[in-house]
């Protein structure tokens, strides 16, 4: 009796080490927008058009120290993560893939560019509880040397409140933008593959737009069985 237990002990602690040895595999889809050149938390909107549009940086990084404006402590920055999960559909308690940017601060910029125009027009403190206004446009104003504009604010449907107009006359670079998903349930590999712009910028003002096809590939992720499934 003794004997047949000990070796079905045997049989299950072999049958286990096995199983820990087996490896999962998983093919994933990687786009040349999310992966390469998306770095940043702000967000763009054109003109009256109320589609968000994700942003390869924030035309702030012009400025050493944008990442930590709002700290006590300059050398310390402090960013927050959205919710991701991996997987062919996104699940409802989540945002959906591709529906925000990528922390580097933590403040999130909002972007409106009227006709060639960009300007800064909202900042906003995600997952924080709201700030006075006091204490969120008065440094910045003092960090990049520029006003915002309150009066004739146009009157325009966007996805942000729009505080004012502070055009971005210092930045001089190319942006890359995409427009957000908006999706939530349909596989996010169909937002991955759609086109992204190319817009290069002349102290401010959009001098060219270009529609980029959005590269994709594919990745074999291997990892022990039990790890997923955790």
């Amino acid at each position: 009796m003794y004997k047949r237990i000990f070796l079905l002990l045997c049989f299950c602690l072999s049958f286990q080490l096995f199983a820990q040895k087996i490896k999962m595999k998983a093919d994933i889809l990687f786009d040349e927008f999310s992966t390469n050149l998306l770095k940043t938390s702000d967000v763009l909107y054109i003109a009256d058009n109320p589609d968000k549009y994700l942003m390869s940086k924030s035309p702030l990084s012009h400025f050493d120290g944008y990442r930590s404006i709002y700290s006590e402590d300059r050398s310390m920055i402090i960013t927050y993560e959205p919710p991701f999960i991996i997987n062919n559909y996104d699940s409802p308690s989540v945002p959906p893939h591709g529906s925000e940017g990528v922390s580097e601060k933590e403040y999130m910029a909002t972007w409106l560019l009227l006709k060639t125009q960009l300007y800064l027009c909202y900042v906003d403190f995600p997952y924080q509880k709201k700030r006075d206004d006091k204490i969120v446009y008065r440094p910045m104003e003092k960090f990049t040397g520029k006003r915002f504009n309150r009066k004739n604010i146009p009157d325009i449907e966007i996805g942000e409140w729009i505080y004012g107009l502070m055009p971005a006359n210092w930045f001089t670079d190319t942006l890359y933008v995409k427009k957000a998903n908006s999706e939530k349930y349909s596989p996010y590999s169909v937002w991955q593959r759609k086109h992204y712009l190319r817009m290069i910028f002349n102290k401010g003002k959009l001098v060219s737009t270009e529609v980029m096809a959005n590269n994709t590939w594919i990745e074999t992720l291997v990892y022990p069985r039990g790890a997923k499934e955790e």
